[in-house]
């Protein structure tokens, strides 16, 4: 019986947060796209504020473990000459795996984005990117390989300070693990804190 309570609860809990998203963001969920036919892989993290092309969605298609942070638009369309020609234009967004996607970055219709890549925030995506990129800026340019930055912030973790989930906001960071935090950034330029795998 509890099962089933806390099961009916969840999807309560679920339906809620869709409609919070949508009401707080403009964001609608994830089920709304693909319903559509846009093509989504496991491990999808949406995060707030994202915009997927509603009237376009099913010339999306997106990889396994992938991550658009805050604030990206993926665009399969572009109405630039419909006052003047009646006409817009349509184009794919093709996204492999183990992409992602930083905050407020946008990636324009025609372009296939590689397996392995990582998109700095502020991006705009408007030509293919190959496998194992690190691309950034306006438009975004290949500014390194992504198996080259995994093993640089590996090797940074080995003099770096390490904190566990406890000290993260998905943990209830607590008021005394903050002011923790605080003071070790009083005399250190950064850390690493433990995330765990995102699941939607």
């Amino acid at each position: 019986m509890s099962c089933v309570i806390h099961l009916q609860r969840y999807s309560y809990m679920g339906v809620l947060v869709d409609i919070c998203r949508f009401i707080q963001y403009g964001d609608l969920p994830t089920s709304y796209f693909t319903k559509r036919g846009m093509k989504v892989g496991k491990n999808f993290c949406r995060q707030s504020g994202t915009r997927l092309d509603p009237s376009h969605c099913w010339l999306i298609s997106i990889g396994d473990d992938v991550t658009l942070a805050n604030k990206v638009q993926i665009l399969a369309h572009d109405d630039s000459i419909r006052v003047y020609t009646g006409y817009g234009k349509i184009g794919p967004v093709r996204i492999g795996s183990r992409v992602f996607v930083g905050a407020n970055s946008t990636i324009l219709m025609n372009t296939t984005i590689g397996d392995d890549v990582i998109i700095g925030a502020g991006s705009v995506v408007t030509k293919d990117i190959p496998d194992n990129c690190v691309v950034a800026g306006v438009p975004a340019k290949i500014i390194g390989k992504t198996s080259e930055y995994i093993q640089k912030n590996k090797l940074r973790m080995n003099d770096h300070t390490m904190f566990d989930k406890s000290y993260s906001y998905w943990d209830n960071v607590s008021n005394e693990k903050k002011e923790i935090l605080r003071k070790h950034f009083d005399s250190n330029v950064d850390a690493f804190l433990e995330l765990g795998i995102y699941r939607e």
